[in-house]
């Protein structure tokens, strides 16, 4: 409950959290499919509807899609990290600078989730042997 606290606890916090998990949203299912190349796209381009999860014959599928545990831990922690990357602390001195302090925690908890999502978006294709986007360069063998 004090995360929660924190994270709207003055005027410019709310705006930035709220704003940072706007974007996430809209950001999330592009991220997947930029990361896996499994078919995900923006939202007003299909969302998940080629995601190469819902395909029969793949071979390899989405692993944010085909396991529960990766997915809900890379995207949860991600957006968690992103959303307590807007809590940070900035002088604010004037009505100009909040706008500017607003502007770069937003920029800030964006840039959080999208390096967490990626790094672990990278251990998830390892951990399932995705060998498609990201999988393709980190495989180890």
């Amino acid at each position: 409950m004090s995360y929660l606290k924190a994270l709207l606890a003055n005027r410019e916090q709310r705006y930035s959290t709220i704003s940072t998990l706007i974007i996430i949203v809209i950001i999330i299912t592009p991220l997947c499919g930029f990361l896996f190349q499994c078919g995900c796209d923006w939202p007003w381009a299909g969302l998940d509807a080629k995601c190469n999860f819902y395909k029969s014959h793949v071979e390899h599928k989405c692993p944010w899609c085909a396991s529960m545990t990766t997915g809900v831990l890379s995207i949860g922690g991600a957006i968690i990290a992103g959303l307590w990357a807007t809590t940070i602390s900035l002088p604010v001195d004037t009505e100009q600078n909040i706008i500017k302090i607003i502007t770069l925690r937003i920029i800030f908890g964006t840039m959080v989730f999208v390096l967490l999502a990626s790094l672990i978006a990278g251990l998830a294709a390892l951990w399932q042997d995705y060998p498609l986007g990201i999988g393709s360069k980190l495989d180890f063998k």
